[in-house]
C-alpha cells in the first residue's frame, strides 16, 4: 500500500500536501494536550509508534504499488483519540518511507491513505456504535476494535488501489487478479491484531485507552 511519487502527477501530490497539512493543523489545534503531558502517556505514546513501525516492516508485495502489511490504526486511534492518533501516524510513515520503497514525495499521499482515512473510519464508526447502539464491552470489543480493523484496511487498501488504478498507474487487471485477492485476508490478520491488542488492554490497562469509559461500559453491567 506504500505509493511511490513517480505513480501520480504533481497535482495528486500538492493536492495530498495540502489536505494532510490541514487535517494535521486541525489535530494540533485540538488535541487534548494535556493527557500526555506525563511521563506515563508519553512512553506509551511513543512505544505504540516504535511498535507499530516494526509492524509495518513486516510487508509482502506483488509489484510497485500494491505491497501490503498490516496497519494498527484502530488501535492507536481507539488509545489516543484521533488527534493523537494522525500524530503518530505521522511518525510511522515517516518511518516506513525512511526504511521503505516510498519516496518523501509521497509522504502525505501514504500518510492520508494510510494513516488519516482508517482512523477517520474507526472514529465515526465508534460514534455511531457509542451513539446507536447499547454502551456494552462487547460491542466495543467486537465491533470498535476488531470489525473496525478489518474495514479499515479494507478501506485503505481499496481506496490505494482505485486511486492508482485512476492516475493510471496500475491496470484493472492487476489490482483484481492480485491486490483485491489478498486483502480479505489481510482484514482478518488486521482485525486480530486490533481486537486482540484492545480485549488486553482494556482488560489490564484500560487508563491508557482514551475511548473506554468504565462508566459506559462496565459500571451496572
Amino acid at each position: 500500500m506504500d505509493i511511490p511519487a513517480n505513480f501520480f502527477p504533481e497535482a495528486y501530490l500538492w493536492v495530498a500536501g495540502v489536505l494532510s497539512g490541514l487535517l494535521m493543523l486541525a489535530a494540533l489545534l485540538c488535541a487534548p494536550w494535556s493527557k500526555i503531558r506525563d511521563g506515563e502517556a508519553q512512553h506509551i505514546f511513543f512505544g505504540t509508534v516504535v511498535m507499530l513501525s516494526l509492524l509495518w516492516m513486516m510487508r509482502g508485495g506483488i509489484q510497485d504499488g500494491l505491497g501490503f502489511h498490516l496497519l494498527g490504526m484502530t488501535l492507536i486511534c481507539l488509545m489516543f483519540e484521533w488527534q493523537f492518533a494522525l500524530a503518530a501516524a505521522s511518525l510511522v510513515v515517516a518511518i516506513a518511507t525512511l526504511a521503505g520503497p516510498a519516496a518523501w514525495e509521497a509522504f502525505a499521499l501514504n500518510l492520508l491513505l494510510m494513516g488519516a482515512l482508517p482512523i477517520t473510519f474507526t472514529r465515526l464508526f465508534l460514534y455511531f456504535c457509542q451513539r446507536r447502539l447499547p454502551h456494552n464491552y462487547f460491542v466495543y470489543i467486537f465491533l470498535n476494535a476488531f470489525l473496525a480493523g478489518g474495514l479499515s484496511i479494507l478501506l485503505a487498501g481499496a481506496a490505494s488501489a482505485g486511486l492508482q488504478h485512476v492516475a493510471g498507474a496500475q491496470p484493472a487487471g492487476s489490482i483484481s487478479r492480485n491486490f483485491m485477492q489478498i486483502l480479505p485476508l489481510l482484514m482478518f490478520g488486521e482485525a486480530f491484531i486490533n481486537g486482540g491488542a484492545m480485549s488486553l488492554l482494556v482488560a489490564y490497562r484500560p487508563h491508557w485507552v482514551a475511548t473506554f469509559h468504565d462508566h459506559w461500559y462496565l459500571r451496572g453491567k
